[in-house]
């Protein structure tokens, strides 16, 4: 078997009903170079395990299981997956999303060869709603967002240009270079986001590009990082991103703008946390930080440590959710 050209990295924990649609837009991928398919899977319960065997025992050329007798969690499970990885570009895709378009390699790599001052690519990506069978083809261009050609560090931090993990096409060495040099940014489990500080940190030696094309699907489900049944599961994703990019912001002394939005979007997450576990504690703890609240920050703050406002806001705050799920499901 030829070296491949391209690694794809797809990690897979309890994805049975997406993981088929994901490896089926993998082998659909038409190029004039060798590809391979690491998939990482991390000892999954609803069937995801044996389905990624059967493949890889029909595609034996193409397809690698990296797995193991126990789960690992996410970091160690991505980690393991892109060492495994043989090619000189690694294009990324979870095991709950897809790549609708088969020439989405080719375009890539493509770039990537005739550019050799660029370290990643990525492109526009459209949005299915699981639940409600609804689908908004080239997201970026529905929610009229401009995506800048050449992202830097503060634009990705800041939230103007993040590539999503299914568009993104990068130069393997040089994520392995970046994921070693800073084992707690990108190997332990501090922050919850696995992605986003890789794209950061290689927009600090090489150049981005974006493609204005929608080259791969992203799935919106109903149990996720950033959805859940448990209203405390997002918040916890919001305080780590927010402590991620903290450290961003202090790691490469970005601006007191950013830094200030995300010291106040943490205060904001972890008050709502305090508000939903009745932590007077941690209410208390953000007060000290904080000696000016809007008055949204006050209700969280009262709700935390008394049972009076607890139960009328919690009501109010779950009323309002239900009205923004329901008139917004892309969130």
């Amino acid at each position: 078997m030829p070296t491949p050209l391209v690694s794809i990295k797809m990690i897979t924990y309890n994805h049975a009903p997406f993981i088929a649609q994901a490896i089926e837009g993998v082998l659909r991928q038409k190029t004039n170079f060798p590809f391979e398919l690491i998939i990482g899977e991390d000892c999954s319960i609803d069937g995801t395990r044996e389905i990624v065997f059967e493949y890889q025992k029909k595609h034996p050329d193409i397809i690698r299981v990296v797995t193991s007798d126990k789960n690992v969690g996410m970091k160690k499970n991505s980690l393991r997956t892109m060492n495994a990885s043989q090619g000189k570009y690694i294009a990324f895709c979870e095991g709950d999303d897809y790549w609708h378009s088969s020439d989405k390699l080719q375009k890539q790599a493509d770039y990537l060869e005739s550019h050799p001052e660029c370290g990643l690519v990525y492109s526009s990506y459209d949005v299915y709603h699981v639940t409600s069978g609804k689908k908004i083809n080239d997201f970026i261009k529905y929610r009229k967002k401009k995506m800048l050609e050449n992202p830097n560090i503060s634009d990705i931090v800041d939230g103007k240009s993040n590539p999503l993990t299914c568009t993104v096409m990068a130069r393997r060495k040089l994520c392995a270079q970046i994921t070693e040099s800073d084992p707690y940014l990108h190997k332990s489990d501090n922050f919850l986001m696995g992605d986003t500080q890789l794209w950061a940190e290689m927009a600090t030696k090489v150049r981005l590009h974006y493609i204005p094309e929608s080259l791969a699907t992203h799935n919106i489900t109903e149990e996720s990082a950033t959805r859940s049944n448990d209203v405390t599961k997002p918040i916890r994703f919001s305080i780590s991103n927010a402590e991620l990019m903290l450290y961003l912001c202090h790691k490469y002394d970005l601006s007191q703008q950013i830094t200030h939005k995300y010291e106040k979007y943490f205060e904001r997450c972890s008050l709502k946390l305090a508000f939903h576990e009745r932590n007077t504690k941690f209410a208390d703890e953000m007060r000290r930080k904080n000696k000016t609240f809007t008055c949204e920050e006050w209700l969280l703050y009262w709700g935390a440590k008394n049972s009076m406002f607890y139960y009328p806001i919690h009501l109010a705050a779950a009323i309002r959710n239900l009205f923004r799920k329901k008139h917004d499901q892309w969130r």
